[in-house]
């Protein structure tokens, strides 16, 4: 007479494999999130060169107007120079003259730093388009990976879950019943061996008794210790 938790073994084999195979789906998502994140972390950085970028073209545009703006002045002050009818009123516009030259130098110098920087902006901004065109190729690429794995798994799962639907059909409902039970509050097995005198699953030694019951067919003995199902297959 076989062992009727013979049937249950093959079962509970099926059953972890559709579990591991389901935590693998479940973790699919969180692994598409971490390289879309990736992915997002470039261009992040790439948007704030690229804010960088147009914040200093601004800057200078900004100087370039104020530096017009200080030239149409001195022209202006020039003119009345001419047109001075004192000494002071011509020292005074020579003076205005000098001030607005002075601020024109600053502004220049000002200039010349901007646009050295804007040169070593550009080469950054340049760097990280290259670099997010490069990422997101990889990480399509990933994605692809990922999402055939998810299909794959899937047809696993479909597969196993239609080879236990068979499998169960020979089983009584009230063992199976107690086997799904004990199989999903123990996570791991609910059913196991004893070997050399111990429990497969918690590894406690077994009474005697227990360990001469577990190989009667007619009997379903469970561990003192953990509550599996046990068999003894000496």
């Amino acid at each position: 007479m076989a062992h009727p938790l013979e049937a249950l073994l093959a079962l509970q084999e099926k059953d972890r494999k559709i579990s591991k195979l389901q935590r693998e789906i479940r973790d699919i998502p969180a692994r598409r999130a971490d390289v879309e994140k990736q992915l997002e972390g470039a261009r992040t950085r790439l948007e704030a060169t690229r804010a960088d970028f147009k914040k200093i073209t601004a800057d200078l545009k900004q100087i370039e107007v104020e530096i017009g703006a200080r030239r149409e002045k001195i022209t202006k002050y020039k003119q009345q120079q001419m047109e001075a009818k004192t000494n002071e009123q011509y020292r005074a516009l020579l003076n205005q003259v000098a001030a607005e030259e002075k601020e024109i130098s600053a502004l220049e110098d000002r200039e010349l730093g901007l646009m050295e920087k804007s040169d070593a902006v550009k080469t950054v901004l340049a760097e990280r388009e290259a670099d997010l065109k490069e990422e997101e190729g990889g990480i399509a690429e990933e994605l692809e990976m990922l999402e055939e794995r998810f299909q794959e798994v899937q047809e696993d799962i479909d597969t196993l879950i239609a080879s236990r639907r068979q499998l169960t059909g020979n089983i009584n409902s009230s063992l199976l019943s107690k086997y799904e039970r004990l199989f999903a509050n123990k996570s791991d097995f609910a059913v196991v061996e004893v070997e050399n005198e111990h429990c497969s699953g918690c590894h406690m030694k077994l009474p005697p008794q227990v360990i001469n019951d577990a190989l009667n067919p007619a009997k379903l003995v469970i561990c003192n210790f953990c509550g599996r199902m046990l068999i003894n297959r000496r």
